[in-house]
């Protein structure tokens, strides 16, 4: 058992084991009953110890944002493209994208809503744009 089992888990680690879950159960590892039973168990959990032992059998993917995995190598050797930790998956501009049309639909149709698309527009391109940073 490693030392850091009994370290308190917070949200954020609970969030990135059940992204864990999520893939694993995408990717066929784990039945839907094996998967709402880990689910509701990740959020109960109290330590880093009960969170591994809910992805021991599971790859370790994705990482949770803000967490750097630490290289393998030493000082001396150099860096392998298989030491570092996989990029993050980028959402798209699909939000975007869609509160765009809707928007273009709302003012084709003359309809009196057009503020809350627009709205929307404006919320969701902020959002992109502090991402990209």
């Amino acid at each position: 058992m490693p030392a850091d089992d009994m370290i308190r888990a917070s949200d954020a680690d609970r969030e990135h084991t059940v992204a864990v879950l999520g893939a694993g159960y995408t990717a066929g590892r784990l039945t839907l009953a094996e998967f709402d039973d880990r689910i509701t168990a990740a959020f109960t959990s109290r330590t880093w110890g009960e969170l591994r032992r809910l992805t021991r059998d599971l790859p370790p993917w994705p990482e949770p944002a803000g967490h750097t995995r630490r290289s393998t190598a030493s000082p001396g050797r150099p860096v392998r493209a298989a030491d570092q930790a996989p990029a993050a998956p980028r959402t798209g501009t699909a939000p975007v994208l869609l509160a765009l049309y809707w928007l273009g639909l709302s003012v084709a149709a003359h309809a009196a809503d057009v503020l809350i698309p627009a709205v929307l527009v404006l919320l969701l391109v902020v959002w992109a744009a502090a991402r990209l940073r």
